[in-house]
């Protein structure tokens, strides 16, 4: 779990532009940079993902084949996400909870983010700190606090919609936060509706306090953040059983598909047809729109020509 909430975000988001403008005049980061983190944040649609819905983007990230993004497949230019909890298996001190993310042309600038109080605790720690030194773990610290979360790195990927498999790309130390992300993507990239969608997404305001700032650095305090949750419709406990609590009807389940690609019509493109992404999704036969989930570490994999 991560110490935000919902309504933290838009907080968030204005300690990173802060955090960008004193960074640039530091030198901490090149001052293009600086600038370009602040234009994305202060752009940046807002998105908070659920504990349930972060565990299953990591099983379905861990689980893809290869590297396909396309600008599409982005639910904004830019946009500030937090996850409710670790993106990655790092260790608490490195493992990303949120990223910033900006589209420039073909290709997506990510800023990897922690959360603040962990990475001060791990780079103050004594084996860190006597690694470095304790002072120039103090100004480590100092560089990358920015509010409540921790700037950790960047990295720049594609997003031209060409396969390019895993080792081929100039990730470093961000492969699986990359692939966490792609698959939070594919997912809230779904359509919500009652039988497929994977998930179900409430607008939520920032808290008083928050508009009063966001009003004064010149912002929209009215702007909301995407709170996405995974889909889980829930019977009543009594529901199918009688008094002594034994089942008394067996029910059928529902079950998640890996993402795959299909191959549709389409008469803008010169073969007459395109590949498209599909999934994940939810498969729910009729009358199972209230049966059980099948265990969503155990994706289904699609196979076609």
């Amino acid at each position: 779990m991560t110490a935000l909430t919902p309504r933290d975000v838009p907080d968030a988001r204005e300690d990173l532009i802060t955090w960008a403008a004193h960074a640039g005049k530091a030198g901490t980061i090149a001052p293009p940079a600086a600038r370009g983190i602040a234009t994305g944040a202060r752009a940046a649609g807002q998105y908070y993902v659920a504990s349930h819905m972060t565990a299953l983007a990591r099983t379905v990230g861990d689980g893809l084949l290869q590297f396909d993004l396309m600008a599409d497949d982005l639910p904004e230019p830019q946009g500030l996400l937090v996850w409710d909890g670790k993106a990655t298996a790092e260790h608490d001190g490195c493992a990303p909870v949120a990223v910033l993310w900006r589209l420039v042309a073909d290709q997506v600038h990510l800023l990897s983010l922690a959360d603040a109080a962990d990475y001060r605790a791990w780079a103050m720690g004594h084996e860190q700190a006597a690694a470095v030194g304790r002072s120039a773990a103090a100004e480590q610290v100092r560089k990358a606090i920015a509010g409540r979360l921790a700037v950790r790195g960047q990295t720049v990927f594609p997003a031209d919609g060409r396969e390019v498999p895993w080792d081929r790309l100039e990730l470093a130390t961000h492969v699986s936060l990359v692939r966490t992300l792609l698959a939070t993507w594919f997912m809230t990239r779904q359509p919500a509706d009652a039988r497929r969608g994977l998930h179900e997404v409430e607008e939520v305001g920032p808290s008083r306090s928050a508009q009063k700032r966001i009003a004064r650095s010149g912002g929209d305090p009215t702007a909301t953040v995407r709170y996405v949750t995974l889909r889980r419709a829930l019977r009543p406990p009594s529901e199918g059983r009688d008094e002594d609590g034994h089942a008394t009807r067996i029910y059928r389940h529902r079950w998640f598909v890996r993402p795959h690609k299909r191959t549709y019509p389409d008469k803008d493109h010169p073969e007459g047809k395109s590949r498209k992404r599909v999934g994940p999704y939810l498969v729910t036969p009729r009358g199972c729109e209230d049966a059980p989930i099948l265990d969503p570490d155990k994706l289904v994999n699609v196979l076609r020509r």
